[in-house]
């Protein structure tokens, strides 16, 4: 590592809705790979008494040699931990939306820091996609598959009351679906494998009533 992370690989950055600033850039001068523990700190859930509910995502890309590997990450409240094998990583974090009530759009501040060897620490990461608007019966809204995603959950609406139908595509300029799924009313959402051509799933409201907070796509990632 060099400059001041030789000392202290860790860094605390604040943000404001649509920021996207550099938060790590490491690189061993050996470039031999070695197992990294990266904690992101993501923002509290609230502050001083009043929600964040904001949607902090980091841009993660890692590698050795010509290698480089990409990944979305969801920092979550709080936030999270995971394991790479590398010889350098950068970390690009963005606020992509917050869900805070009335005209606030609050800062946040989320961090990130790294050291060498595992130790056996991980968390369930995601990468949460989220169409905010509302979805009418019979409307569809699409998302789009992110980098090491290996199952996806869709959320939407009331369970008791809402119908749903998922279509996954390979080609998402063709019409017909590779497989589909239907979520009848009162059944939870499940967690649907992705098979590695799927690059989009497509949601549609099958029920009766508009899906008035529009849906979240969490998907799983397998790193």
């Amino acid at each position: 590592m060099r400059g001041r992370y030789e000392r202290n690989p860790g860094r605390i950055i604040q943000l404001s809705r649509g920021d996207s600033r550099d938060l790590l850039d490491l690189q061993w001068e050996d470039e031999i790979a070695r197992v990294i523990c990266v904690t992101l700190v993501g923002p509290p859930a609230s502050n001083q008494d009043l929600a964040n509910a904001a949607v902090c995502v980091a841009l993660v890309q890692w590698g050795a040699g010509e290698a480089v590997a990409e990944a979305e990450i969801d920092f979550g409240v709080g936030g999270v931990v995971f394991t790479v094998p590398a010889s350098s990583i950068r970390i690009t974090a963005e606020y992509e939306a917050t869900f805070a009530g009335g005209e606030r759009t609050p800062t946040v501040q989320v961090g990130a820091f790294a050291s060498v060897g595992s130790g056996n620490r991980y968390s369930r990461l995601t990468r949460t996609r989220i169409d905010p608007n509302q979805i009418d019966p019979g409307a569809s809204t699409a998302f789009e598959v992110p980098p090491f995603a290996r199952g996806v959950r869709v959320l939407a609406g009331d369970q008791a009351t809402r119908a749903l139908q998922l279509d996954f595509f390979s080609d998402p300029g063709t019409t017909v679906p590779a497989y589909s799924v239907e979520i009848p009313a009162g059944a939870p959402s499940p967690l649907v494998d992705l098979s590695p051509d799927i690059t989009s799933v497509t949601l549609t409201n099958t029920g009766p009533a508009a899906l008035s907070t529009g849906a979240r796509a969490l998907f799983e990632l397998g790193i």
